[in-house]
């Protein structure tokens, strides 16, 4: 016996390559029923009473939300406008604070020097003034 057929005859059988599967047969479909006829329900579905109130409540729920929005918007606007006008009206009177004491000012100085003219009075330094002692008396 040859080496080629010892190794045949020791070597396990091959398996022979399985057939190709194939798709079952679909059974045809239906046709389109005439329209007279109505199409049967196959799946009926009952809504209990929550879920039929639960599906409308989102509605005035989100229009709730989107007027706090709204609302919270106008009200900042709101305040911020005020603060405005307080710091506005708060410049105008601090404006109006140096004016009054720039005429202070101007009016102090015409009373000094039509004093200096009209009484001959003269400001002095105040570095300049001292005060005057008087003497013990003697006993």
């Amino acid at each position: 016996m040859s080496t080629r057929a010892r190794n045949a005859a020791s070597a396990p059988a091959r398996r022979q390559p399985a057939p190709a599967r194939t798709r079952p047969v679909e059974e045809p479909r239906p046709r389109r029923r005439a329209r007279s006829q109505p199409a049967p329900r196959t799946r009926t579905r009952t809504r209990t009473r929550a879920q039929s109130v639960s599906r409308w409540l989102w509605l005035p729920g989100l229009a709730v939300m989107l007027g706090g929005i709204v609302f919270l918007n106008a009200a900042t606007l709101r305040l911020s406008t005020r603060s405005s006008v307080t710091m506005q009206r708060s410049s105008e009177a601090q404006s109006e604070i140096v004016n009054l004491n720039q005429a202070l000012q101007q009016e102090d100085a015409q009373v000094r020097t039509a004093a200096t003219r009209a009484l001959n009075m003269k400001q002095e330094n105040p570095q300049q003034i001292g005060f005057l002692r008087a003497q013990n008396p003697t006993p």
